[in-house]
């Protein structure tokens, strides 16, 4: 069962470079993206487990008939082959970071953004 996961302030400030770090102690490889209000990408799914985690904004991820709505401090982990979609909600722009496992790391370059 997918489960949205909420900010710890224990982590440290809710900032890109604290995400990027946890994520990295993970053993994940890192990047961040930023997109508009209104973008939608359409269903797809990845061969690699995938971490989304919402730094500001708002993104809502559609899974198998299954809404979350992500803003500050959401994580959501999937595993592979998963069939997700996303629209960016709200008035203003979102920035997250995505994360994969290290050893999936040729993959990401290509594909992680789709």
């Amino acid at each position: 069962m997918l489960n949205v996961t909420a900010w710890d302030p224990r982590v440290g400030p809710l900032q890109l470079s604290t995400l990027r770090r946890a994520l990295e102690q993970e053993g994940m490889v890192t990047a961040w993206w930023s997109d508009i209000p209104g973008t939608h990408v359409p269903t797809h799914a990845h061969d690699f487990p995938e971490t989304r985690w919402v730094l500001s904004g708002f993104l809502r991820v559609m899974i198998e008939g299954a809404t979350f709505e992500l803003g500050p401090g959401d994580r959501l982990d999937l595993p592979p082959g998963t069939p997700h979609a996303t629209d960016v909600i709200g008035l203003g722009l979102v920035v997250y970071v995505t994360g994969t496992p290290h050893t999936d790391a040729k993959l990401q370059d290509a594909t992680l953004h789709d």
